[in-house]
């Protein structure tokens, strides 16, 4: 078998393109690079650090949905994107918000923090109480599900926000790796909030979590991607059975 020598700057030519994973790239300690806290060191183990800088997360909540799962779209049409608020709402669940808030706080005292298509109405007293500086939000309402698309992908791109939370409706892989490309391309994280389904479908995200309510005021946390073997519980200061933002 013939073999051929790979030179040090094709290797380094490589692992600099934004379109190949490099799994959780550990050991970068480089404080501009490394994950940001979540508040909980237990979740922090579970993310190898903490939450990402870059790239594509998504989180699933919420009651899982009675009704067959919407069938992931292939493209973002013109619509009305009220046609997909009952599957944005019902991704709230309970506890996303609860264990987004540390990360929030952290990065609106400094910088900013983008959100898209919030499917409900923002309660500003308790993401004050949090330590999140509400002048440091950008808050913004898509028509469609193209005009959702067209925000979240320039937002992304700029760079200017570390962070976009945006609640998107079901989209196909293809979509979701455009999103993630878009967040590696500004050096920025994406977060996505999705209801529980039977199926989660598959995606290029980098990391998959589930959240639900445990009893005596706790969150229920597992990973999906990459797979983690133990839930953990972490607090929770959000009243029973009241989900929203």
């Amino acid at each position: 078998m013939r073999q051929q020598a790979v030179s040090s700057t094709g290797i380094a030519d490589l692992l600099a393109r934004h379109d190949i994973w490099r799994g959780r790239q550990a050991g970068r300690s480089d404080p501009a690079t490394s994950p940001y806290p979540t508040g909980w060191q237990a979740l922090d183990e579970m993310l190898g650090g903490g939450w990402p800088r870059e790239g594509l997360m998504e989180l699933y909540s919420g009651h899982p949905l009675q009704s067959p799962s919407m069938r992931p779209l292939g493209r973002l049409g013109t619509g009305p994107l009220s046609d997909y608020l009952s599957w944005c709402q019902a991704s709230l669940g309970f506890g996303v918000m609860d264990i987004l808030l540390p990360l929030l706080g952290d990065l609106t005292r400094d910088r900013g923090v983008a959100l898209v298509n919030p499917p409900a109405r923002l309660c500003a007293e308790r993401w004050q109480r949090g330590g999140v500086t509400l002048d440091s939000l950008l808050l913004v309402e898509p028509r469609s599900p193209r005009e959702l698309g067209w925000a979240v992908e320039e937002i992304l791109r700029s760079g200017i926000y570390p962070l976009v939370l945006a609640w998107l409706p079901p989209i196909g892989f293809a979509l979701r790796r455009r999103l993630k490309l878009a967040a590696e391309h500004g050096g920025c994280c994406l977060l996505t909030p999705y209801p529980v389904t039977t199926d989660t479908p598959a995606s290029p995200a980098r990391q998959q979590l589930v959240i639900r309510r445990a009893e005596e005021q706790q969150l229920a946390v597992r990973s999906l991607k990459p797979f983690h073997p133990r839930e953990i519980r972490l607090p929770s200061a959000a009243i029973p059975g009241v989900p929203g933002l």
